[in-house]
């Protein structure tokens, strides 16, 4: 606890200790890298030998995962830095400007696939079907292991959002290649490859615009989705104590490292540490791991005041 002398005490929770130790997801990221390389040369082969759209378009995709894991290694390993003078809340951010560039490259690779399937489809061409079933069902089995891989980590972020959507995507990619496969193999139209390819892109694109919205949000110091202003307003109002809250703020080093900074107008005669504590252990509850809380005696007249829980906004409101 460190003293202010213009307003009272403040402090900052104990979860500091959560800004630095992270674990890495790096192994179960490298299984993803092998396993993606070895599909990329796989459905790059495989698709030039068949004529098959899909096929190379699904390659594309896995590039585009290849890129993604290294990026995403990349920003994990530096993320699990210790803080120091130049960036004290440590390097989490990194996480997600890593994700905020995967989300970019799937949207890119999508929309070019989108445009190549399109004029695809006004011409269709043949292709080698039964060859491109035995590579789709191969790349069906990689891709899944690598996207349940991922999603295993301990850690559910933005970042690992991501990369099991790309990862996933590329299931999703090779079910529709097996797809169009065996309906040209049925007698089918060859139109039925580019179709499929033109799915994926759409499905993928639309996703992608979804996920780059949250993580905007996130580096944007919106409020995080699991841990609202109304929330943690309610829960500072309730320490016995604690006549009035302002200057509140909800955001989120990380996806899963929300913050809360608030100035806590006490009552005359209250204790001071008891009161510090309470509120720490209150937002604790909430999921708040980390705060940086003043107390003083009357206003300061920094920022607005927090509404009461009767009066609160709705979840996910700013302050």
């Amino acid at each position: 606890m460190t003293a202010s002398a213009a307003s009272g005490p403040s402090v900052a929770s104990s979860g500091h200790d959560e800004l630095v130790a992270r674990t890495s997801p790096s192994r179960r990221l490298l299984l993803a890298l092998a396993l993606s390389c070895g599909v990329l040369a796989l459905e790059v082969g495989g698709g030039l030998l068949t004529g098959s759209l899909a096929l190379l378009s699904d390659a594309t995709h896995v590039l585009v995962d290849i890129a993604a894991i290294l990026v995403g290694l990349g920003a994990a390993r530096l993320a699990a830095r210790r803080p120091d003078a130049s960036h004290t809340y440590g390097f989490h951010r990194l996480e997600a400007i890593g994700a905020l560039a995967n989300a970019v490259m799937l949207i890119g690779a999508s929309t070019a696939i989108l445009v190549e399937s399109v004029g695809r489809l006004l011409s269709p061409s043949a292709v080698d079907a039964p060859a491109v079933l035995a590579v789709a069902a191969v790349g069906l089995v990689a891709n899944t292991t690598s996207a349940l891989a991922v999603h295993g980590a301990e850690r559910h972020t933005e970042a690992t959002r991501v990369l099991v959507l790309h990862l996933g995507g590329d299931a999703a990619g090779a079910l529709a290649v097996m797809a169009s496969a065996l309906i040209i193999m049925a007698g089918g139209s060859p139109a039925a490859d580019p179709a499929a390819s033109l799915v994926i892109a759409v499905l993928l694109a639309l996703a992608g615009l979804r996920l780059l919205a949250r993580i905007v949000h996130l580096l944007a110091e919106g409020v995080p989705s699991d841990v609202s202003v109304d929330a943690a307003s309610a829960a500072l109002h309730a320490i016995p104590g604690v006549r009035g809250v302002h200057d509140l703020h909800v955001w989120a080093i990380a996806e899963d490292l929300p913050v809360v900074t608030a100035h806590l107008e006490t009552s005359l005669g209250a204790d001071m540490r008891r009161t510090l504590l309470a509120a720490t252990e209150a937002l604790r509850r909430i999921g708040v791991g980390h705060a940086t809380l003043q107390l003083e005696s009357a206003p300061c007249g920094q920022g607005r005041p927090a509404p009461a829980a009767s009066e609160a906004p709705g979840p996910g409101s700013g302050s």
